[in-house]
């Protein structure tokens, strides 16, 4: 899989394009925002690392977890996230375009290995809720996988809350924190790249626990600080993408947070495959500077092998930004 497979650089140009425009449209810097302690751990032990659109980053210096303060009111998120015309393109023209490619490489090969990660613990899945179930696509491919398990989604938006109901998707159109009719219902509850969005990451992970059965397992995926990729680009990577992805949790940051939801196991692994194409790609569209980049080169240079080796050392060291957390409530 590469980069341009699930994210056709004209597309997520103009995605990005739209994104710069509306976070200074919806977020102007002269309205009131609030200051907020690290998301993960709950510390106040901060730096400031960089702006972007508007923006101010900042790191924990206990957990290494990056993330947006001060921020702007919930109100104001759920306003752009209705509104913006951003948001629009990415329902009703980016996601559209991709979502085979997206099932095919994606959705399918991840239903795989949670599949076979979980009959490693010899726990059985009888219901799954996806949580932010978009197109409903996971929950399809998990169906065709998995024929006994009873699936449910949680999605707030009214189009694609219908778009799951029309593929025959019994579908609850709230947000997972109002979400009560779910509760103790999931063996495994999962959650797809949502947590970088949160506003509060903490009352969020509590509310996947909550669907989530006694003895049951919360599995979410999102985008960790500590990989190759950001770690590379830092500010010119665009992942970091304002308003939209506010948390850049680290590995240990992630711990900190699931052990303060109060879930009794932790696990957390990295098996992303994108960070060097996307690294590769920043080269040659000359977003990189100076250091390291004959390292790069060389990698690039001793071709596919070589660049499958580096991507499988970042997935076994925990250094790649594609971040599972497995947890057992």
């Amino acid at each position: 899989m590469k980069e341009s497979d699930i994210r056709p650089k004209d597309l997520h140009d103009e995605y990005i394009r739209l994104s710069s425009i509306d976070s200074l449209e919806y977020f102007p810097i002269n309205k009131k925002r609030f200051p907020i302690d690290c998301p993960a751990c709950l510390k106040n032990n901060l730096a400031h690392s960089f702006k972007k659109e508007g923006f101010d980053y900042v790191s924990c210096k206990d957990c290494g977890t990056l993330f947006a303060s001060p921020r702007p009111p919930l109100e104001d998120f759920v306003k752009f996230y209705e509104d913006s015309p951003s948001s629009s393109y990415w329902a009703n023209v980016f996601f559209p375009t991709v979502a085979d490619a997206r099932r095919e490489s994606m959705f399918a090969p991840k239903v795989k290995e949670i599949t076979d990660l979980f009959k490693k613990k010899n726990f059985n899945i009888e219901t799954v809720i996806d949580v932010g179930a978009g197109h409903g696509i996971f929950l399809e491919e998990w169906q065709k996988l998995n024929l006994e398990s009873k699936i449910f989604a949680v999605e707030p938006g009214k189009e694609l809350a219908n778009i799951c109901r029309s593929k025959g998707i019994e579908t609850l159109e709230k947000i997972v924190e109002e979400a009560d009719e779910y509760s103790n219902k999931g063996d495994l509850v999962t959650s797809f790249e949502v947590i970088e969005h949160c506003t509060n990451p903490l009352e969020y992970v509590q509310s996947l626990k909550n669907l989530a059965k006694d003895g049951g397992y919360v599995l979410i995926s999102g985008v960790s600080i500590d990989g190759f990729d950001i770690q590379i680009l830092g500010k010119e990577s665009k992942t970091i993408a304002p308003p939209y992805h506010i948390n850049f949790i680290s590995v240990e940051g992630f711990y900190a947070l699931f052990k303060l939801a109060g879930f009794s196991e932790v696990e957390v692994i990295t098996p992303g495959k994108l960070d060097l194409d996307i690294v590769l790609n920043s080269l040659q569209e000359d977003k990189l500077q100076s250091s390291g980049l004959n390292f790069l080169n060389i990698i690039n240079k001793r071709g596919k092998s070589t660049r499958d080796l580096f991507q499988q050392f970042l997935r076994d060291a925990n250094m790649s930004s594609h971040i599972w957390v497995i947890a057992k409530k």
